[in-house]
């Protein structure tokens, strides 16, 4: 019995050490690679929705993948984590994109989701964000510091 806790105590700190170093790289990893940058991603502003465009439809014989197009004018990368849809039901999904849907300026770029059936999709909203400086009002681009 003796050696099954001591087995089980060496799982666990091998279970700690791995759950450890994935932490401390989940921190560490950036879009822009693995060096510092004073950027924050933050939330786009409606000034900044002004400058992106958003289709959204479904595919010919998909009636149930929901797919959005979304077109950048900012000055900066951007990067949208999911949606919100309200369906005519008046319930609200919230749908994540993993991975996320990263939108380079000047770019358009596609995402789908499951799950949403044509017609029943009322409105929606994306959430998305750009980089920032600390007091810019201007979405940067952190590759280019």
């Amino acid at each position: 019995m003796r050696s099954a806790g001591r087995a089980q105590h060496h799982s666990r700190a091998a279970l700690f050490a791995v759950l450890a170093g994935l932490h401390a790289l989940s921190f560490a990893w950036s879009p822009f690679g693995g060096s510092k940058t004073e950027f924050e991603e933050v939330p786009l502003t409606p000034a900044e929705w002004s400058q992106v465009q958003v289709k959204a439809g479904w595919a010919t014989g998909y009636p149930d993948d929901l797919l959005f197009e979304v077109a950048s004018q900012l000055p900066g990368p951007m990067a949208c984590h999911g949606v919100i849809i309200q369906l005519t039901s008046g319930k609200k999904i919230d749908k994540g994109f993993n991975p996320r849907l990263y939108v380079p300026a000047g770019s358009t770029k596609q995402v789908g989701v499951r799950g949403v059936t044509k017609g029943q999709m009322k409105d929606f909203n994306l959430a998305c964000g750009c980089w920032k400086k600390p007091k810019d009002t201007r979405c940067g681009n952190p590759a280019r510091q």
